[in-house]
């Protein structure tokens, strides 16, 4: 985890330098597990974010919009009653350990001045925001204690706040001299043994260090050799080496001296983020270094927590669809199995010609005959099975009716497996909507559609263990679209749908006739409209809008995927289609290479 101790003494200097003296004017919980404050400190204003979420525990500024529950958490409501109006007096970091606490100087119930105190810790899946009164009683706490519990630490109401333990044999990388440094090392090496690695050795010995530091600290040293502690105690100034690179990287901690770096590996992807420079991954990543710790985090968080978001949000949709992909899959491997069974119809054409051509042969209780069939070259014998009861007639009928049979039954196939992969194609555009949906409004709108396309009584069947305020919320979301806006680098206005109903919206509603549309070719993706009437736009803005178009689609990590390009007045909607279908036969055709950069710097919204 990267959210160490360091990284935290970072981020509580930057908000201590930021935040002192800022009023509370507001207090959210969009998530079960993190608070945002909305401060203003002067003119100038912010949120603060304290995330207790496991596997992306954090505190710091954020510009990230997130949407509120109807009814506020009682954790919410606890800390709205205590601390709104409140003032920020103090930030500051508990020891040298991921602990955070905020003095806030506000007032009691009889209107006198006293301090409350937040207190988040970021321990993993353990994280906590503790909220307590000015002796450090706790009052209530994201995740409080049960009595029966063989914790050693207890967080129960009343009882007094107890800071994270720290194992005896850890200490403060702050703390250490050289001397002592090296003396613990062979003291280690001693009771452990030689054959141990330094990385593990030093996350073990010293509080508050994560893996990347402890991993970067034995790069430093060792320089891809053998990094064992059998090296260390063989060579003294490996040894002192080793203690240079360690306090070259908590001395700026110690300093109050932070820069933030963000690590990007080839594809532009943040993979790790420190207070420090990371040189461990040599070629294979970017350290790239940020304003401040607030937009690092940001940085990193932010498309992972609206994804965890929506996907956890969009549990129904998800399920819904699946099974529905899962059987018609099915239904259609049985059509295509059905069809190759038709195949053989004109034997049983052949069969009743032969039985008809040598009726005068034939008599009734016959069980099978042998005929020549002379309409082949070779004239080859073909032996046919006959029902005894029937007469050589109605044997003939027989085949005639099987053949009949199989010939309508394939072309019934044939419809049934064409609508069939039709519906596998619009199930596909609804995962892919699912992938740009940004908040529960866009959500709905997808369950909308779901319902306008039957799949309604589902739907709510898998909805119906969701609670009233979230079903009051769905009936007052107003239908009202909102696609996505991108303005090209001529100034054309572009809007771009997130789901099937917006791309019908933007393609045969809002578009005129002149404007030119956009799609991905024979993938599902985003209806993208280009507005601009009776213009001729340059040809930097036809490919900024296939850009577009390509990112949002199922082709986005597909170099030069092909985008086709038209006018609206091309573009036509079948009577009765699915929401987002439309068929043209008049189109260009672009190559483009979605690139996220130049894509996001054109949006507007």
């Amino acid at each position: 985890m990267p959210f160490d101790a360091g990284l935290v003494a970072a981020v509580t200097a930057e908000l201590k330098q930021r935040l002192a003296g800022a009023k509370i004017e507001k207090i959210q919980q969009p998530e079960k597990d993190e608070i945002i404050l909305s401060l203003k400190n002067g003119r100038e204003t912010g949120k603060l974010l304290i995330s207790a979420k496991s596997g992306s525990a954090r505190i710091g500024l954020t510009e990230l919009e997130k949407e509120n529950p109807q009814s506020p958490p009682m954790f919410c409501m606890l800390l709205r009653k205590h601390l709104s109006g409140g003032i920020i007096a103090d930030i500051t970091q508990l020891g040298f350990e991921r602990a955070v606490e905020i003095k806030i100087s506000t007032y009691n119930e009889l209107g006198f001045p006293t301090e409350k105190y937040l207190i988040f810790e970021t321990t993993g899946r353990y994280s906590n925001i503790i909220f307590c009164g000015s002796e450090k009683q706790v009052i209530s706490a994201l995740r409080l204690s049960e009595l029966s519990s063989d914790e050693k630490r207890k967080l129960m109401c009343g009882f007094k706040y107890e800071p994270l333990p720290v194992p005896d044999n850890r200490i403060s990388p702050l703390d250490v001299t050289k001397e002592l440094f090296l003396k613990r090392l062979m003291d280690f090496a001693d009771s452990a043994g030689t054959e141990y690695p330094c990385e593990k050795y030093l996350i073990s010995s010293y509080a508050g260090i994560s893996p990347l530091i402890a991993r970067e600290t034995v790069y430093r040293t060792f320089r891809g050799k053998s990094s064992m502690l059998s090296s260390i105690v063989s060579d003294v100034g490996l040894a002192d080496n080793l203690y240079l690179n360690f306090s070259s990287i908590y001395s700026p901690v110690s300093s109050g001296n932070f820069t933030p770096y963000l690590i990007k590996n080839r594809n532009g992807e943040s993979v790790e983020f420190s207070f420090c420079e990371i040189f461990q991954y040599e070629t294979s990543a970017v350290c790239v270094k940020l304003e401040s710790f607030s937009e690092l985090l940001d940085s990193y968080y932010g498309e992972r927590d609206l994804r965890d978001r929506i996907k956890q949000k969009s549990q129904d949709i998800f399920k819904l669809l699946s099974n529905a992909e899962s059987r018609i899959s099915r239904k259609a491997e049985l059509q295509r199995a059905d069809i190759e069974a038709c195949k053989e119809k004109e034997k049983y054409k052949k069969y009743g010609d032969l039985i008809t051509a040598n009726m005068y042969m034939l008599k009734k209780g016959m069980k099978n005959v042998s005929l020549t069939d002379y309409s082949e070259e070779s004239m080859p014998k073909v032996e046919i099975e006959l029902e005894t009861n029937l007469t050589p007639s109605q044997n003939a009928q027989k085949y005639y009716k099987k053949y009949n049979k199989m010939k309508s039954a394939e072309a019934n196939l044939a419809v049934q497996l064409e609508q069939s992969a039709s519906e596998l194609s619009y199930i596909d555009t609804i995962f892919e909507s699912l992938t740009k949906a940004q908040n529960e409004k866009d959500l709905e709108e997808i369950r909308d559609e779901l319902r306008t396309g039957g799949y309604g009584k589902k739907l709510e069947s898998l909805s119906k263990s969701k609670n009233n305020a979230k079903k009051a919320a769905r009936k007052k979301m107003k239908n009202e679209y909102n696609p996505m806006v991108f303005k090209t680098s001529g100034g054309y206005r572009v809007l771009c749908g997130k789901n099937n109903l917006q791309n019908d919206y933007i393609t045969t509603v809002a578009a005129g006739k002149s404007d030119y549309w956009f799609h991905v070719k024979n993938m599902p993706g985003s209806h993208v409209v280009m507005f601009c009437g009776d213009d001729e736009p340059d040809a930097r803005d036809f490919t900024e809008c296939a850009m577009i178009a390509a990112y949002y689609s199922s082709g986005k990590k597909i170099p030069g995927v092909a985008v086709d390009y038209t006018k609206v007045k091309n573009i036509k909607k079948p009577s009765g289609a699915k929401p987002g279908f439309v068929i043209y036969d008049t189109n260009y055709s672009a190559y483009v290479t979605a690139d996220e950069q130049t894509v996001l710097s054109l949006r507007q919204n």
